[in-house]
């Protein structure tokens, strides 16, 4: 795997130092975490990786490997694989100063390319702080904020659409506690699930609840579950797909 160095369209994880690890929030703040979190709740995959990599999701495989193990950074690091999967190419245009008008190339144009002419009589600071301002007015994507699609991604496995990452924890977690539920009973009520998660506060039961309150705040409860449950199910199937979020 390439140990070229890259860059990301989205937030990448950060794991510390060895004698100063950052918690795992940390990591949950990546899409690339919850990626390889879904990941590891897809069973034709995870069959895979039972088989040492054999079976249908066999090529997939070779580029995420084995993800039972509950250590992401583990996993991120080893091979350098984050940066190999996700990872984008860095572009062959370098900041650099035109000596002359025939230094332009054909191909610059106002999307990946901002030209500016700088009066080198103005003094240093007041010049940093208009091209400052100019650079953040071109230049507007913040990092940690929700993505955008990523059209012109370079990366092996771009990001396939907009997602925010409570929306992504919110849905593994009703998928995991629904589970962990039909394991354990052989079955679960949908508006258990979120009463034991707290997913929709004004829909938490209450002692003095009537009977006829207590159906509505159930009947919130389930749909808020189902479409959660059907959110982080499609993701999970389409991760054999090479595609996250869905």
């Amino acid at each position: 795997m390439t140990t070229t160095p890259v860059h990301f369209l989205a937030p990448y994880p950060l794991f510390g130092k060895k004698q100063k690890p950052l918690s795992i929030a940390y990591q949950q703040r990546s899409p690339f975490y919850w990626w390889w979190a879904y990941l590891r709740r897809n069973t034709d995959y995870l069959k895979c990786c039972e088989n040492n990599g054999a079976g249908k999701l066999a090529k997939l495989y070779k580029e995420f490997g084995d993800v039972r193990d509950t250590d992401f950074k583990k996993w991120w690091s080893e091979g350098n694989r984050g940066a190999y999967l996700f990872g984008e190419k860095r572009s062959a245009l370098i900041p650099k100063v035109l000596n002359d008008k025939s230094e332009w190339e054909d191909d610059w144009d106002y999307q990946n390319v901002m030209v500016v002419a700088l009066p080198l009589t103005m003094g240093k600071r007041e010049l940093q702080s208009r091209f400052a301002k100019l650079l953040n007015k071109r230049h507007t994507a913040k990092r940690g904020r929700t993505a955008k699609k990523l059209d012109k991604s370079t990366a092996r496995f771009p990001l396939n659409r907009n997602y925010t990452i409570e929306s992504l924890q919110k849905a593994l977690d009703v998928y995991d506690c629904y589970s962990r539920l039909v394991k354990l009973n052989g079955k679960a009520k949908l508006w258990e699930v979120g009463v034991e998660l707290r997913l929709v506060r004004t829909a938490m039961p209450s002692a003095s609840d009537l009977k006829q309150d207590t159906a509505i705040k159930r009947n919130v409860m389930a749909a808020t579950v189902k479409r959660y449950l059907k959110q982080a199910e499609k993701i999970i199937a389409n991760t054999s797909l090479g595609v996250f979020p869905s």
